[in-house]
């Protein structure tokens, strides 16, 4: 009789995960998010999960409600060019507090010059950073490869030896909070037209190579 009971049990357990209904859209989207260390774009959304671009939409819309700041230690963001599930920023003492890890090093003000050279003339050589600072900048630009915020692009097939292009990366559009690297204002709004000239001569046309690789606002900021 017993017997009977044990299995009577697991048939009614294996009927009951047979008749349980599938997960939903944001159910299948919420998944990969929470397995991706980057963000997701929307075709590789579709793509995993198989969904109708309009359900996908209206399903990352009913993640956005589900995770709104004020009821969620998680939210629902949409940078660089995808979606990504991540803290609360208002949480962010207390995760700060649990993790107890040093904060990297701030960058330098040689480093944010860098940064701000090849986000708005690159992707450029390390000697093109270098002209364009009027300085050696070989140990800052290792450093900021080494923190994943410069990587190769590419190869200037123009120069001797075709040396590397650098340009700013995913983790960089990530740090500013920057869907794409058009978000930043316009290079002639932040800088002198007659710095930008001086920049420009100093790189004496080395950029010309590849300036249809630049930012659209960085372009137009060297038009005079």
């Amino acid at each position: 009789m017993n017997e009977n009971r044990h299995d009577n049990a697991l048939e009614h357990a294996g009927a009951s995960q047979t008749a349980a209904s599938p997960p939903g859209a944001a159910a299948l989207i919420e998944a990969v998010l929470l397995v991706s260390p980057r963000p997701v774009t929307l075709p590789a959304l579709l793509s995993a999960t198989a969904l109708p671009e309009r359900e996908a939409r209206a399903a990352i819309a009913e993640l956005e409600r589900r995770y709104s700041p004020a009821n969620s230690g998680i939210v629902l963001r949409e940078v660089a060019g995808g979606f990504q599930l991540v803290t609360n920023p208002l949480c962010s003492a207390v995760v700060e507090r649990f993790r107890e890890e040093a904060r990297p090093a701030p960058l330098s003000g040689a480093a944010h010059e860098v940064l701000s050279c090849v986000l708005y003339l690159g992707p450029l050589t390390r000697a093109d950073i270098n002209a364009a600072r009027g300085v050696n900048s070989d140990a800052v630009v290792r450093n900021l490869i080494d923190r994943n915020l410069l990587a190769e692009a590419g190869r200037d097939q123009n120069r001797p030896g075709t040396p590397a292009l650098l340009d700013v990366t995913e983790d960089f559009l990530l740090a500013t909070g920057a869907k794409s690297r058009d978000d930043f204002p316009a290079l002639q709004d932040l800088v002198d037209p007659e710095e930008i000239s001086r920049v420009r001569e100093r790189l004496g046309g080395r950029e010309s190579g590849h300036e249809s690789d630049r930012p659209e606002s960085a372009r137009k900021g060297g038009e005079e």
